[in-house]
């Protein structure tokens, strides 16, 4: 939905990952001497994915509505020049991306190369989550996967941008592997779980030449997680060495890619004006210093800022997010004994160094160019070892809890529901200074397909399926949308409520059990 409701190009970096992809399905894989100018590199593509750089005539702008935008023909299809930054990167994603063009062409096939992206996504975020239900007492780990999946890793997955991919591989990379860890003692019953983390290796190494080191810190904070002798008996497992001689050939593919783009013709000629800064006689460790000191200024992003980065959700949002990642973030200092919470501290510090390490890397080159969105899979990361880390307390799945819980879920549900009907308002009509609620009705300016109304509906109604079935999940035998039939009378006597009693009940006690 996030990929129909979003304006064509509406991603951010959108133009160059379908241009590239537009280029790899057609043969053109290799950078080569001479194709690099200006802002990126040529290639030969369809006339209507070569001119996509014209849709962003409402970028950085949140008062222009997507109506500005040039239509997208299905019928101009020769053959012309097209930019993009993306060159070096892995041909992979684009490849499997790019294959919609090869047999449609316009609008539609943008469509289509964004759904399959988005599948993708859903696939790796399916798997992830799955596997952590094999955990013991995996209630826990699963809501702060659900919490960590904020509206910002949605409206991502729904573009073409192998950042998105990137997000979802490494949250199933880790979620298999912790899931193997704790079923160390028979692996037999967490093959699935195996498989995902295989699958989600070889998609990491051939996503972007960054995403190995998201997978390396992803596996570094799954071994800190539990006893190190229990990952070393793991790895001495058939299966588990199975699996990694399965993962081998696919990664030497992306270490030879990241070998060949590092050697060959330069990817972009000049940085773009207004994105990066060279500072080719700054010290690195300043670099540094500034990527510490902006460490917690991410954090909205991480929550949700659409579009180019000039559409922010509603504060209420923000708010919501942060004060339950905050909880999140601090419970660990308030449950002894601390020296169990490794796998947390490490995830934490690795959010702090690593992109800070990253961008230093960058800061002469490129100057300041990290967003929050680079960070998401480490985020993923960091939330799920809270989760393991709260195993060792009881689930709370009774009374005041389950009430509780109803409440936040609620919320929750209603500010995913918000940021996609806000972000829609900005296409549609343009985030004006008066509030212009009422023009999104009277008078819209642009429409996705389906319609911003349909669109808005549907995703109300599968936020409310999915906030259901984890619900469910997560307080067996409760339901979220939970009718109060029983009504007290007048006299209030104690018939009415014994069976308000009854009705709040929850029927729990074989999560209880499984916990014992």
């Amino acid at each position: 939905m996030w990929s129909a409701a979003t304006p064509l190009m509406g991603f951010p970096d959108e133009p160059a990952h379908t241009i590239k992809a537009a280029a790899v399905v057609r043969g053109q894989v290799l950078v080569e001497e001479g194709t690099s100018f200006g802002h990126g590199v040529h290639v030969k593509v369809p006339d209507y994915i070569a001119n996509l750089h014209g849709q962003g005539c409402y970028k950085f702008d949140r008062g222009q509505a997507a109506d500005c935008a040039p239509l997208v023909y299905a019928d101009d299809t020769y053959t012309n020049i097209g930019v993009t930054s993306a060159a070096s990167y892995n041909p992979m994603y684009y490849w499997l991306v790019g294959l919609p063009t090869l047999v449609m062409s316009g609008a539609p096939a943008i469509y289509a190369m964004r759904l399959i992206s988005a599948l993708f996504c859903a696939v790796f975020f399916a798997a992830g989550f799955t596997a952590l239900t094999e955990l013991r007492r995996p209630q826990f780990a699963v809501l702060l996967a659900a919490l960590a999946t904020t509206p910002m890793v949605l409206f991502l997955g729904g573009g073409i941008n192998p950042n998105s991919m990137e997000i979802a591989a490494t949250m199933a990379a880790f979620s298999g592997f912790v899931v193997v860890l704790d079923n160390w003692r028979n692996t037999k019953l967490v093959i699935p779980a195996l498989a995902t983390v295989a699958a989600s290796t070889v998609v990491l190494a051939n996503a972007r030449q960054i995403s190995l080191v998201w997978l390396l810190c992803a596996l570094v904070a799954g071994v800190c997680s539990f006893k190190f002798r229990r990952t070393m008996q793991v790895f001495r497992d058939k299966r588990v060495l199975i699996a990694v001689a399965l993962t081998v050939p696919g990664t030497l593919l992306g270490l030879l890619w990241t070998w060949i783009a590092s050697n060959g013709p330069a990817n972009v000629g000049v940085a773009p004006d207004g994105i990066a800064s060279p500072h080719p006689d700054a010290p690195l460790y300043r670099g540094f210093m500034i990527m510490l000191d902006r460490t917690y200024d991410f954090f909205p992003q991480y929550i949700g800022v659409m579009g180019w980065l000039d559409t922010p959700v509603p504060e209420l949002v923000t708010l919501v997010w942060s004060a339950l990642m905050v909880v999140a973030l601090v419970a660990p200092f308030c449950i002894r004994p601390l020296r169990t919470w490794t796998g947390y501290w490490v995830s934490l510090a690795m959010l702090y160094i690593v992109p800070a390490i990253l961008q230093t890397v960058l800061w002469r080159s490129m100057g300041f160019i990290w967003q929050g969105r680079y960070t998401l899979p480490l985020v993923v990361v960091l939330f799920i070892t809270v989760g393991l880390g709260l195993r060792r307390l009881r689930f709370a799945d009774k009374g005041m809890a389950v009430k509780a819980a109803r409440v936040i879920f609620w919320l929750v549900g209603a500010c995913h529901a918000l940021a996609f009907v806000y972000v829609l308002r900005r296409y549609v009509v343009g985030i004006s200074e008066l509030a212009n609620w009422q023009t999104l009705f009277s008078s819209p300016h642009w429409q996705p397909p389906l319609g911003w109304l349909v669109l808005a509906v549907l995703y109300l109604c599968a936020t409310a399926a999915g906030m259901e079935i984890l619900f469910r999940y997560l307080y067996r035998g409760q339901s979220l949308f939970k009718r109060f039939t029983a009504k007290r009378s007048l006299r209030g006597g104690p018939r009415d409520r014994t069976a308000s009693q009854t009705h709040d009940s929850p029927a729990g006690s074989d999560v209880s059990a499984s916990i014992k």
